[in-house]
C-alpha cells in the first residue's frame, strides 16, 4: 500500500514537472529560437573554423576568442552583403515606380480597366448600387488608409525593427560563445544526462552535425540552381536585374511551396514596371506569362528532380518521406515549420536510432542513415 502511494506521488510530481517544463519552453520559445539559429550558424561555419585552425603564428594556433570573432565578422559580411545587394534593387524599383505617371499607367492598363468597368456596371444594374467605380475605390482606399490603421502600421514596423535588432544581438552573442566554447558547453550539459545515456547523446550530437552539414550544403546547391535557372530565363526575356531577381528567388525557394510564389510575384512586378510603354494584351500580358512560365518550369524541375535528389541523398530519406514531413510541418507550424521540417526530422531519426533501435519501423527508416553516419563518426 505504501509503495503504491509513493508511486502515485512520484507520477503526479513527474507530470507536474513535465507540464512546468513545457510551459517554460513555450514562454521562453523566442530565446530557444535564437539559440537554435545560433547553433545552426555554428554548424554551417564549421568549415571556416577548421580553416582558421590551420593558420599558425609562430607555431601557435589562432586563439579561440579571435577565431570566434573572425567567424562572427564573416557572418556579418555575408548578411550585409545580401542587404547591400537588395537595397539598391528596391531603391531602383521605387524610383521607377515613383516616376510612373498616372497617364502612363492608365494607358498601359486601359483595356483591363475598361473591362473591370463593364463588369462593375453590370453589378450595379443587378444590385441597385449607385456608386461609381471611382467612388467605390476611393471609399475602400479611405478605409484602408485611415489614421488609426496608418498608426497601427507604423507601430508594427517599429516593433519589427526593434525585435530584429534584439534578435541580431542575441543570436550574435550565442553564436560567438557556441563557436568559442561549444565543447565546454556540451560537456557541461552532459552532466544533466544519466551516465548510461551519455554515449548515446554523444553519438546523436556527432551524427546530427554530420547530417545537418550535408543538409545545409544541399540548401546552398539548391539556391545556386534556382538562381542560375531564373537568372538565365529572365535574361533571355530581357527583364532588368535578372541575376538579383534570380538570387532573391533562390533565397525565397527555401520556403516550400510559398517561396516560389513570392519570387515569381516579385519578378512579374519588376518586369511590368520596367515595360509600361507596352500594350497590355500584346506586350505586358505576354511578358508576365513568360516570366510565370520561367518560374513554373523552375519549380517543377526543382520540386521533382533537384530537391528530391539533393535532399533525399544527403539526409538519407525517401522523397515521399520528405514530402509528407514538410506537409505535416506546414499544417502544424505554418511556413516556419515547413522551413525547419527536414533538419528537424533528420535529428529525430538520429535520436530514434539511438534510443528506439529495437523497433522494426525505426530500423527501417534509419537503416540508410546509420550507414551514412557510421563512416563519419566511427560508430
Amino acid at each position: 500500500m505504501r509503495n503504491n502511494v509513493l508511486t502515485g506521488i512520484f507520477i503526479f510530481f513527474s507530470l507536474v514537472a513535465l507540464v512546468a517544463l513545457g510551459w517554460m519552453f513555450w514562454f521562453l520559445r523566442t530565446v530557444f529560437l535564437y539559440m537554435i539559429i545560433a547553433a545552426v550558424l555554428t554548424v554551417m561555419t564549421r568549415p571556416l573554423g577548421n580553416l582558421i585552425d590551420k593558420i599558425r603564428f609562430r607555431k601557435k594556433k589562432v586563439p579561440r576568442g579571435i577565431r570566434s570573432f573572425l567567424i562572427l565578422i564573416s557572418i556579418y559580411l555575408v548578411l550585409f552583403g545580401f542587404v547591400s545587394i537588395f537595397i539598391p534593387l528596391i531603391t531602383n524599383e521605387a524610383n521607377i515606380l515613383s516616376n510612373v505617371s498616372s497617364k502612363q499607367l492608365s494607358q498601359a492598363l486601359h483595356e483591363p480597366i475598361r473591362q473591370v468597368q463593364d463588369v462593375f456596371a453590370s453589378y450595379q444594374q443587378s444590385s441597385g448600387d449607385t456608386q461609381s467605380l471611382d467612388q467605390s475605390i476611393q471609399k475602400v482606399t479611405g478605409e484602408m488608409l485611415n489614421a488609426a490603421q496608418v498608426s497601427s502600421i507604423a507601430n508594427t514596423v517599429a516593433s519589427i525593427l526593434g525585435n530584429a535588432i534584439v534578435a541580431l544581438l542575441a543570436i550574435s552573442f550565442f553564436t560567438f560563445f557556441f563557436v568559442k566554447d561549444g565543447p565546454v558547453i556540451f560537456e557541461t550539459l552532459l552532466l544533466l544526462v544519466p551516465p548510461k545515456h551519455i554515449q548515446a547523446i554523444r553519438n546523436i550530437s556527432d551524427n546530427s552535425q554530420v547530417m545537418l552539414s550535408k543538409y545545409f550544403t544541399g540548401v546552398l546547391l539548391d539556391i545556386v540552381f534556382v538562381t542560375t535557372f531564373v537568372s538565365s530565363g529572365l535574361a533571355i526575356l530581357g527583364v532588368p536585374n535578372p541575376l538579383i531577381i534570380g538570387f532573391f528567388a533562390g533565397i525565397m525557394n527555401i520556403i516550400p511551396y510559398v517561396g516560389p510564389l513570392i519570387g515569381g510575384a516579385f519578378a512579374v512586378v519588376i518586369g511590368i514596371s520596367a515595360n509600361l510603354d507596352l500594350d497590355f494584351y500584346n506586350g505586358l500580358l505576354p511578358l508576365a506569362e513568360k516570366i510565370i512560365l520561367v518560374f513554373v518550369l523552375m519549380n517543377v524541375t526543382d520540386a521533382f528532380l533537384v530537391q528530391p535528389f539533393i535532399f533525399s541523398k544527403r539526409v538519407k530519406a525517401h522523397p515521399l518521406e520528405i514530402f509528407t514531413v514538410v506537409l505535416m510541418a506546414g499544417k502544424i507550424a505554418g511556413i516556419g515549420g515547413m522551413v525547419v521540417a527536414v533538419p528537424t526530422y533528420t535529428i529525430l531519426r538520429i535520436v530514434a536510432r539511438e534510443f528506439f533501435s529495437k523497433y522494426r519501423f525505426v530500423q527501417r527508416i534509419t537503416n540508410d542513415l546509420e550507414k551514412s553516419t557510421a563512416k563519419k563518426t566511427g560508430i
